[in-house]
């Protein structure tokens, strides 16, 4: 064979190979884990039709839980739930303006509902027309704008689906709540037999398929749907296992396989399915409880999953700010939630609380981005550390700052310089007997939590990390 010739065909066939491989290979641990680390900070979007009762049922407010669960809790029937849905029209959703709020508070990726327990998708899919495009007058397919505009913003983005409960598709799991959860419904007594013998259930609709027969024509392939769709998808995040089996389980594996830089949770099926991060909900863990793992806390940025018109606990600037830098300081990331409103939009109280982080975030981002834990806990704040070339920077996150102009650290660390983090001006450093005290101005510059710079003329030891443990921590609504 002529020598160009022959070339020229390994050249095409090289190429040909290189096109046809699947970008499914196998991707190391720490290096899918590696952009999530760097994140801390991202924002979960719970919204569905739920949203438009805003946790008020026949004229009383949901007794427990989430706004998001008031279908099981007050235990609406199956077809006056879908008929509520069928009015679903939140016309002043704007997904560019979610999105872009997020990236301006300083998140870096977003986790949206795909479909809560009700069953309803957010999205169109031919496994069930209970969803966004073929069941409300909107018409339009959130999700889709959704991905589109965190690739505008250049937003990692993941999906939260149920991939057991489901309570308008047949055979879905319905985990029991008695009746006094969610209105003081006359009937009560009746209910709470039905649904004790009927593993949950309160509607007949729910029992006419198996649970299997709900898996393979709705779950499975929801979540087929979402994969082949957005194959540049980061993040799964699965909820309350409950029914699912470990077949079953690991036939969602079998998909996610296909795409390995996908991160998933640990609530697929315990505990035979750990997934790469654990999920405490609602608290900071103690340190002890997430030693060597990656873990994510998610939170309500008031007291409710999804929109609640009654809301009253909002939580406070301060409080979210302090919320993570104390995460961060554990090695954690910061899920934090909001629910839009009926007609899509982010209630007023989460929008002025988020904005205040964002200030913050565009000050003092350096301390919380990229870093990791220091297994250092000072009474007057937290802690961040990074690593530059073999010195170590330590972030000194000071939420009570002292009156008397000197920050106490206890600690022995060989010190370069302590600053500011804010407009770098240095700070005078004292180093006796095991202590390192630091002259702070007397003032704090920040209103809620200051951020001292502290750079040290030496490598502290690394805490390294492990793929995941047997530990989990509890799934607020899971049966028990």
């Amino acid at each position: 064979m002529n020598k160009k010739l022959f070339l020229s065909l390994a050249i095409v066939m090289m190429s040909i190979a290189c096109f046809s491989q699947k970008p499914n290979s196998a991707l190391d641990y720490n290096e899918k884990m590696s952009w999530w680390r760097d994140a801390k900070f991202g924002m979960f979007i719970h919204w569905g039709p739920y949203s438009m009762y805003g946790g008020v049922y026949n004229g009383f407010n949901q007794q427990r839980g989430g706004a998001e669960w008031i279908m099981n809790r007050c235990k609406i029937p199956v077809m006056e739930y879908r008929a509520k849905a069928s009015t679903f029209n939140p016309v002043n959703w704007n997904a560019d303006e979610v999105v872009k709020l997020a990236k301006e508070t300083g998140m870096k990726y977003m986790v949206f509902t795909t479909k809560h327990h009700d069953g309803f998708a957010m999205f169109q899919s031919n496994a069930s027309n209970f969803n966004m495009v073929d069941y409300t007058p909107f018409k339009r397919d959130v999700i889709d704008e959704f991905v589109k505009a965190c690739r505008k913003y250049d937003m990692k983005f993941g999906f939260y689906y149920s991939q057991s409960q489901d309570w308008c598709n047949s055979g879905g799991a319905t985990a029991r709540k008695l009746m006094h959860e969610g209105w003081p419904n006359p009937d009560s007594v009746r209910i709470n037999e039905f649904t004790a013998a009927n593993r949950g259930a309160w509607d007949c609709l729910q029992t006419d398929n198996t649970f299997d027969e709900y898996f393979h024509s709705v779950a499975l392939p929801q979540v087929k749907e979402l994969l082949e769709r957005y194959s540049d998808v980061s993040v799964i995040w699965w909820d309350t296992p409950m029914s699912i089996t470990d077949e079953q389980a690991s036939r969602l594996q079998e998909e996610l396989a296909k795409y390995p830089q996908v991160i998933t949770n640990d609530r697929l099926k315990r505990p035979n399915f750990a997934g790469d991060f654990k999920t405490p909900e609602g608290l900071i863990p103690k340190a002890e409880d997430i030693v060597g793992v990656d873990w994510e806390t998610c939170m309500n940025i008031g007291s409710s999953w999804g929109f609640k018109s009654w809301e009253e606990k909002w939580k406070s600037p301060y409080e979210l700010i302090k919320n993570l830098t104390s995460i961060a300081a554990r090695g954690g990331n910061y899920l934090l939630n909001i629910g839009p409103t009926p007609l899509g939009d982010v209630p007023g109280e989460a929008k002025s609380r988020l904005n205040e982080m964002g200030k913050w975030m565009s000050e003092y981002g350096e301390s919380i981005y990229g870093t990791q834990r220091s297994l250092i806990y000072p009474a007057w704040g937290e802690c961040t550390r990074k690593d530059v070339g073999n010195k170590t920077v330590l972030y000194l996150c000071v939420s009570e700052w002292p009156k008397d102009g000197k920050l106490i650290f206890d600690a022995n660390y060989k010190v370069k310089k302590a600053s500011l983090l804010n407009n770098n001006s240095t700070l005078k450093v004292d180093r006796k007997n095991r202590q390192i005290t630091i002259q702070v101005p007397q003032q704090a510059p920040n209103k809620y939590v200051s951020v001292i710079k502290l750079e040290l003329n030496e490598k502290l030891p690394v805490s390294k990390l492990i793929s995941n443990t047997d530990k989990y921590f509890e799934i607020a609504d899971e049966q028990k």
